[in-house]
């Protein structure tokens, strides 16, 4: 008479697939999870350099006058001279690892916030003798690293050209 139940080699083959089984389900989540930082990081720099590029754009647009950088020099902050009193003169510059915004004699406003570091703000005249004005914006943005881990790494530049009008 055969006795009902598992055999020790059974056994250990239901331990081992169920092993198996777990472990490629704990990597697929951990893969899932690195993949949604990843994302965060890059939407994070990408939304914050976005948000610059066209704040100063803008500024640059509907500015009467580029006071600095002169015509041909390059600088990491940016001076513009409007009709409106309050707002005039309108400064970018870079404060620490974040670039800021004073219009008139108002206080300066940080741009970007502390999730990511300004590697380099640099603004180049290019504008032309006899014209209203053209500026090179080029601003690099780095995410910070709270952890070892590098899916918090991220670099990137933004650059774009604007005129006056």
């Amino acid at each position: 008479m055969r006795q009902k139940g598992y055999t020790l080699i059974e056994l250990l083959l239901y331990i081992t697939v169920t092993a198996v089984l777990l472990g490629a389900l704990t990597l697929f989540f951990a893969m899932a999870t690195n993949a949604r930082v990843k994302n965060q990081t890059v939407l994070e720099v990408e939304r914050q350099g976005q948000q610059v590029i066209e704040t100063v754009t803008q500024s640059i647009r509907s500015a009467d006058a580029i006071t600095a950088p002169v015509l041909g020099a390059s600088g990491s902050s940016l001076t513009l001279t409007t009709t409106s009193t309050g707002s005039s003169p309108t400064v970018f510059a870079l404060s620490g690892s974040s670039v800021t915004m004073q219009q008139g004699s108002g206080q300066a406003i940080a741009l970007t916030n502390s999730k990511v570091i300004v590697g380099s703000f640099t603004i180049k005249n290019v504008g032309k003798t006899g014209t209203t004005g053209s500026l090179q914006v080029s601003l690099t943005l780095n995410r910070v690293n709270s952890t070892a881990g590098n899916s918090y790494d991220y670099q990137k530049t933004f650059t774009t050209t604007a005129s006056l009008r």
